[in-house]
């Protein structure tokens, strides 16, 4: 109806939170996109441009794989992020060789001989940071199982403390700024050295306590998203994941609520493999129905063992006047886990959780494992052979007996014998 696609409701809303990634992933996509400003800042007064560009560039990047990762719980945006962080850590090799110049440009080799000597100093620690930062995002993307200390993945308590080195670095890079250069042709501009001082004392410290925070309070098996959980179980030796067919009915439900103002509710259901978008299918949409009886069924796709299934109800509503997109609204959901049909199936009802205070929504599905149907024939069981005792033979002991009134015994009786058998013979 018009009002639902102009306002989102209360229970919607909550419905969308619930599947959002871990919420330091959000705060450091804050503090990284703070980052950002502040080197937009320093670009702004024209400052190191060779330089600060392709760090603005890798500082929004990281920021939006963070927001990425923060609703979707893809686990690649470590291997995104991880790229960033050697990129800025070529960038400040390049800064350490030759100075604030273009890489077209001669090199400035006299900063290691005068007063500027500390801060190529400064810049190798910093590039070395870079380098300890993406060496463990990749680490973290490539082994998500590996906790530490009874927490989360040892990578975030790591990278919590590759973090903090960067708050010494700024601090000493802005006191030497004031109390080395002040006076003399190297002086750096009054926003420069303030943006060493907010990175270290406001964006640089809330990106590592996110870190130890999300170490300290996640665990194995619960890492924040349903995708990445997938994503544990899978590089995790000590779990067995295969991939396996499963079939699932999506019967009926019962006991939805009136989602329209003006007509009855129009609904249909999504099934997806919690964690894994690309499984989605869905049902057709039931017109005017509180108690649709919809009986489809769906191989799922890209399902593996210890996967859970979720199964949402939603009202369709269409397009009105110049509203070009419809929202479908939220009717409930319910979570189907790996253990409540494995290896039997499941054939029952589910209560639909957020459905509405005081509502009494379910919904009947049958799930199948297709292939624990697959059965092996029964071993036909034989005796072993029993060796046959050595025995000493002669050749008195076999004999054999001829019947003599079976022969021929005259020539007439010998031409029909031989009549007899030269067909068989030639045949």
């Amino acid at each position: 109806s018009p009002l639902k696609m102009l306002f989102r409701s209360r229970t919607n809303m909550q419905w969308h939170l619930e599947h959002d990634g871990h919420r330091n992933l959000f705060i450091r996509g804050m503090a990284t996109l703070g980052n950002a400003i502040l080197t937009g800042c320093v670009l702004g007064h024209g400052i190191d441009i060779p330089h600060q560009s392709l760090f603005l560039i890798c500082q929004l990047a990281s920021a939006t794989t963070l927001f990425i990762q923060w609703r979707t719980g893809r686990p690649f945006m470590f291997v995104c992020r991880g790229c960033s962080s050697f990129l800025m850590a070529v960038s400040s090799g390049h800064l350490v060789v030759c100075g604030r110049r273009w890489p077209s440009d001669e090199c400035d080799d006299a900063a290691w001989t005068d007063t500027r000597l500390v801060f190529r100093i400064l810049h190798i620690v910093a590039a070395l940071r870079m380098v300890l930062n993406g060496t463990s995002l990749f680490l973290q993307y490539r082994y998500p199982h590996r906790m530490f200390a009874s927490h989360g993945n040892e990578q975030l308590f790591y990278r919590g403390c590759i973090q903090a080195t960067g708050m010494p670095i700024n601090i000493i890079r802005g006191i030497l700024k004031i109390s080395i250069l002040t006076g003399t042709e190297y002086e750096f501009l009054t926003p420069e050295v303030a943006v060493d001082f907010v990175r270290a004392f406001v964006t640089i410290p809330i990106s590592s306590a996110s870190l130890f925070n999300q170490w300290w309070n996640t665990k194995i098996g619960s890492t924040g998203h349903p995708t990445s959980d997938a994503h544990e179980r899978l590089y995790d030796p000590k779990i067995d994941c295969p991939n396996e067919r499963v079939q699932v009915s999506i019967v009926e439900a019962h006991g939805l609520r009136k989602a329209d103002l003006l007509s009855d509710s129009n609904p249909f259901c999504v099934c997806e493999v919690l964690g894994k978008p690309e499984s989605t299918w869905q049902t057709a949409r039931k017109q005017n129905a509180h108690d649709p009886v919809w009986n489809e069924m769906q191989e799922l796709v890209s399902y593996r063992k210890h996967d859970s299934l979720v199964f949402s109800v939603y009202d369709h509503d269409d397009q009105f006047c110049c509203i070009s997109e419809s929202k479908d609204d939220f009717l409930g959901k319910a979570t189907l886990k790996s253990d409540q049909f494995h290896p039997d199936g499941f054939d029952g009802v589910l209560q639909l959780a957020n459905a509405r205070k005081h509502q009494q929504a379910t919904i009947k599905v049958a799930v199948q494992v297709l292939d624990s149907l697959v059965t092996t024939k029964p071993s036909v069981q034989t005796k072993p052979i029993q060796p046959m005792p050595d025995t000493e033979f002669n050749d008195t002991e076999f004999k054999t007996v001829i019947d003599a009134d079976s022969l021929p015994q005259a020539k007439d009786d010998l031409d029909k014998f031989w009549f007899k058998i030269e067909p068989t013979l030639m045949v």
